[in-house]
């Protein structure tokens, strides 16, 4: 008769959950993951993009042509994250501008914006592969501790005015 109250003891241990995976306690901060809107604008200037709007390819002083793309961050701690740009052609997925993936800070948030990182270069090569074309315009940043968020908005490529006087 010993067996039975064996198992008996058993399912009891069970059931009181011995070492088991609890709840985290409620006074644990929960973690907020940040947010990214990607839109354009020279340094100090963000404008958000709306379905085909125009995004604008401007010559620039050492002779190449570039978008001006500008970023909003929210629940960025701290406010420094890897930021990875890319302009794709939809109508075959090909990237028209070069790679970009730079660690960059950004602005401290205010009263009137959240936090920002404006006027950054996205250098398109060859204007032929992307002027009159519609194009995803696409934003991630990852934090130091792996979080990342990704915005994508669509335009159209057009010539706008030089960069330089």
């Amino acid at each position: 008769m010993r067996t039975p109250r064996l198992l008996c003891l058993a399912a009891a241990a069970g059931l009181m959950g011995c070492g088991g995976e609890s709840e985290p306690p409620e006074h644990q901060p929960t973690q907020t993951l940040p947010r990214v809107a990607v839109g354009v604008g020279r340094p100090g200037q963000y404008v958000p993009v709306k379905p085909g709007d125009t995004l604008r390819l401007q010559r620039g002083c050492q002779g190449s042509q570039h978008v001006f793309v500008s970023l909003q961050a929210w629940n960025l701690d701290p406010l420094t994250a890897t930021v990875t740009l890319a302009l794709t052609r939809q109508s075959d997925g090909q990237r028209v501008s070069l790679p970009y993936q730079l660690r960059l800070p950004f602005e401290p948030a205010n009263a009137q914006r959240p936090a920002m990182l404006s006027g950054l270069l996205l250098v398109v090569p060859e204007p032929s592969e992307a002027l009159g074309e519609r194009v995803t315009l696409e934003a991630r940043l990852e934090d130091a501790g792996g979080r990342s968020s990704t915005d994508t908005r669509e335009g159209i490529i057009q010539w706008g005015p030089d960069a330089c006087p």
